[in-house]
């Protein structure tokens, strides 16, 4: 007789944070293009470079994790459905739309949080 295999997921319950990621990257992103537009003529035009840099570096940064935020989802998904009543929509999973990923994360955040009291 065959031995039982079981799947042993690494970071059980820690998959959240990289969804989390995706709204503070964007809140990230938000501060230094205001702070680009706010003080950026009174700074001068290397400063406000800068900064125009720094936000490019944080929506580059912000891809690569939309990317890779469907895999997080999708085990963080498995995990709630085992530790609560909820088990999250597969809709969840277009994470990785641009225009929709902030709203997405966060919605699943607040969710999470109600029902499995961690982030």
């Amino acid at each position: 007789m065959l031995p039982i295999r079981t799947r042993r997921v690494t970071y059980p319950g820690r998959w959240w944070i990289p969804v989390l990621a995706i709204p503070v990257l964007f809140l990230l992103w938000l501060s230094v293009e205001l702070t680009n537009i706010a003080f950026g003529p009174s700074l001068g035009g290397h400063v406000s470079g800068y900064l125009g840099d720094a936000a490019s570096a944080i929506v580059a940064v912000s891809y690569a994790l939309s990317l890779f935020a469907p895999f997080a989802l999708y085990h963080d998904r498995r995990y709630v459905s085992e530790h609560s009543e909820w088990t999250p929509t597969l809709l969840y999973l277009f994470v990785f739309v641009p225009l929709l990923n902030v709203p997405l994360a966060s919605l699943y955040l607040v969710r999470r949080h109600r029902v499995v009291d961690t982030p």
